[in-house]
């Protein structure tokens, strides 16, 4: 299985740039980032969603962005479930579907690009708690590696459970350092960190 990382820091240091910049969307102001040319990377970000035709169903969408699915529209669909899209807004417009359904058509999409990498920037954003859980599950089963930025540490309590296999990074003073444990101590740390904070005021 592979690798699963959380990104951690304070709100504005750089964490979605960060992601940017391990997807090639932005190039370092100075180095360099190399990547293999064989390496399918799936970058998951908010304004996915916003991006997406309104005049689409979730399926005809599927369909389009995945050719090789044109003679198999029943793998497209099985993707939206395994997302939590329900059947009936499977033909529904996109233009008509809420934030957290939409958000489920793009990591569907993304998934059915095959991606080694998923990159996740904050992806339970209008989500539900049920939704969150299909994404739970859906990377459980992914096989690749998952970095994900997220304010929802429940996700990210399950995503990295197996220590043997997850980390966290710290992003703080436009620096990337890992953190010596796991995400539950980093969380705890945290805690204690606010509440001398607290007690100082």
């Amino acid at each position: 299985m592979g690798q699963r990382v959380a990104v951690v820091g304070p709100n504005g240091s750089g964490k979605s740039t960060f992601l940017k910049l391990l997807a090639g969307e932005l190039v370092p102001t100075e180095g360099e980032a190399r990547r293999s040319h064989k390496l399918r990377i799936g970058l998951y970000s908010q304004h996915f969603c916003d991006s997406l035709p309104k005049d689409r169903s979730a399926v005809q969408y599927l369909l389009e962005k995945h050719p090789h699915l044109q003679s198999k529209p029943g793998e497209a669909r099985a993707m939206l479930g395994k997302f939590g899209l329900p059947k009936e807004n499977h033909l529904t417009l996109i233009d008509k579907l809420s934030g957290g359904q939409k958000a489920r058509v793009v990591l569907a999409s993304i998934a059915l690009g095959e991606p080694h990498v998923l990159l996740l920037d904050e992806p339970t954003n209008n989500l539900d708690m049920q939704s969150i859980d299909a994404l739970a599950d859906a990377l459980d089963e992914f096989a690749g590696g998952v970095v994900i930025i997220s304010h929802d540490s429940r996700l990210i309590t399950r995503l990295c459970a197996d220590e043997n296999r997850s980390e966290v990074w710290v992003v703080q003073d436009g620096m990337v350092r890992p953190y010596g444990g796991s995400f539950a101590e980093y969380r705890d740390d945290l805690l204690e960190d606010i509440r001398k904070e607290m007690a100082m005021d």
